[in-house]
């Protein structure tokens, strides 16, 4: 092989690994969906949550996930700023209204997470950002697979959705944090079943009918000794969670694992908004 053509082969060589870089770090794309919600009523309790995806507006590496959830007399607020491509958190927020009043938020660094909670003061019109802070501490990550992605409950949502987009037979592990405990996630796609929906889209006409569908399973295990009992769930279910995705649009149109006194529990998409083009 001549030197012209040594130089040409190490060339071609270098631009696929370029290309092939670029390719893994690119950051994906927003959903198509912008707004989900899902509802499920089982006996005297409805649960809904409200799950929105936007930009951050200070940072274009980053996206922002707002939740809102309620059953009964119980709510809550959870908002997580993340990495798209991995899912790793930044930050996040959740507060929480019930009988107690609480807003816990926390920030991932590089070697420990900084927890913080804050409570209601004497002032009770204070926004809960300023309420009185009434921990402070440190959460150090466990010891074995430090190096893995640590991301928050409701992100699995969208790692199962870019997942499922790449075809059954994929799967991929996260650690999922939730106060003081983590765990394991593995997320596995694969073929789904039909699947009857019946959802309302923001400014067009609602979805019924039978829909073929993919799906992903998440098995969560606890990953090391929980520092507190088992406090995982995924809109209210645990065990193992299957979600299914509209094999045409690929939005998620059921969630189904265990309900605590219920059983197996399917919880539907009753709404969503999609995306404006920008």
């Amino acid at each position: 092989m001549s030197q012209l053509s040594r130089c040409f082969l190490v060339y071609i060589c270098l631009m696929q690994a370029v290309i092939s870089h670029a390719a893994n770090t690119m950051t994906p794309q927003l959903p198509a969906w912008q707004v989900l919600e899902f509802e499920e009523k089982a006996f005297w309790a409805t649960a809904r949550a409200r799950l929105e995806v936007l930009p951050d507006p200070e940072d274009a590496d980053r996206w922002d996930l707002s939740v809102n959830s309620s059953v009964v007399d119980n709510s809550e607020e959870i908002q997580v700023n993340f990495d798209p491509a991995s899912g790793h958190a930044y930050t996040r927020s959740r507060l929480s209204r019930g009988k107690e009043q609480r807003l816990k938020s926390y920030r991932y660094e590089a070697d420990f997470i900084v927890r913080e909670r804050r409570n209601p003061g004497t002032d009770k019109e204070a926004p809960a950002k300023n309420w009185p802070v009434t921990y402070s501490g440190e959460v150090d990550y466990p010891a074995p697979d430090a190096d893995m992605v640590v991301t928050s409950t409701y992100l699995l949502l969208l790692l199962a959705q870019q997942l499922q987009e790449q075809g059954p037979g994929k799967s991929f592990d996260v650690q999922v944090h939730t106060d003081f405990n983590f765990y394991r996630a593995r997320l596995t796609s694969g073929n789904g079943i039909p699947i009857e929906v019946d959802y309302a889209v923001t400014g067009e006409k609602s979805i019924r009918g039978k829909r073929e569908t993919l799906a992903v399973s998440l098995q969560v295990d606890p990953h090391g000794t929980l520092a507190e009992k088992n406090d995982f769930s995924f809109l209210g279910l645990h065990g193992e969670i299957i979600l299914f995705f509209d094999r045409k649009s690929g939005l998620p149109v059921q969630v189904r694992g265990l309900a605590p006194r219920i059983g197996t529990t399917d919880i539907n998409l009753k709404s969503v908004t999609m995306r404006q083009a920008s």
